[in-house]
């Protein structure tokens, strides 16, 4: 678990506050329960889930660039996440477990997830990853554009759309016809998840994924799943996972 031990005085200072979230969490590692969901989920064992978490904390140019990166994410007061942390990790093990062709994501801003999804993308040597961004730089660093952080050799499987994904998401739908993920990262209202949610869903092949940031933020995510009446549908650290 090379993963777990990125960032560390975070997240000793995390475990310090939350205790019992923690001792959760650890025990939920040793029963790989995040991997064994993916796995269902994927058709990949868990212990090839397991693996793929780690890749990332084994690509030097892909961690280097992260850390280099670091301090003016965190001085900027735009780092509510650990740029580490599992959640994107999952979303990383996701994409290498099930190769897809096509991803689609609403919601950029930093790229903190674009650039786990492209190093997937190009560990797989296989996939485009299109991005809708609304392009609202009041969550960026001073003099940064959406997307910024993720690194150049990383860019060529990715394609960006400025604009309300209101518009764009049917307009891109409509363009791309079938795809295999969708990932919600976008505006995290109860409104604007059921609206992504239900223009993606059809559009999903059979057996593909829709994913979900901050999903527990509000019930869209569960009832849509309820709604969609989804064979597998879970939250992982914050993250819905729906296999169509």
């Amino acid at each position: 678990m090379k993963w777990l031990f990125q960032n560390t005085r975070e997240r000793i200072r995390f475990a310090w506050r939350n205790p019992a979230y923690v001792a959760k969490a650890l025990l939920g590692e040793f029963t790989l329960a995040d991997e064994r969901f993916l796995a269902a989920a994927t058709g990949v064992p868990a212990r090839s889930i397991r693996r793929y978490l780690d890749e990332p904390a084994r690509t030097p140019s892909f961690i280097g660039h992260l850390r280099t990166q670091e301090s003016a994410f965190r001085n900027a007061g735009v780092a509510g996440a650990d740029l580490f942390a599992k959640k994107v990790l999952l979303q990383y093990a996701t994409i290498r477990a099930l190769r897809p062709e096509l991803v689609v994501e609403t919601g950029v801003a930093s790229g903190v997830s674009s650039a786990y999804v492209l190093l997937a993308l190009r560990n797989n040597q296989r996939g485009t990853l299109h991005s809708i961004e609304i392009g609202d730089t009041s969550y960026l660093p001073r003099g940064k554009t959406p997307g910024w952080i993720v690194p150049s050799e990383l860019r060529d499987r990715w394609e960006i759309h400025l604009g309300d994904s209101r518009t764009l998401l049917p307009e891109l739908f409509e363009r791309l016809g079938t795809v295999d993920v969708f990932i919600h990262d976008s505006l995290h209202t109860y409104e604007q998840m059921r609206f992504e949610f239900e223009r993606a869903y059809p559009h999903i092949r059979p057996g593909g994924l829709l994913l979900a940031d901050d999903a527990s933020w509000n019930p869209a995510f569960p009832e849509f799943a309820q709604a969609a009446n989804a064979p597998l549908a879970k939250i992982l650290r914050g993250v819905g996972f729906l296999r169509k």
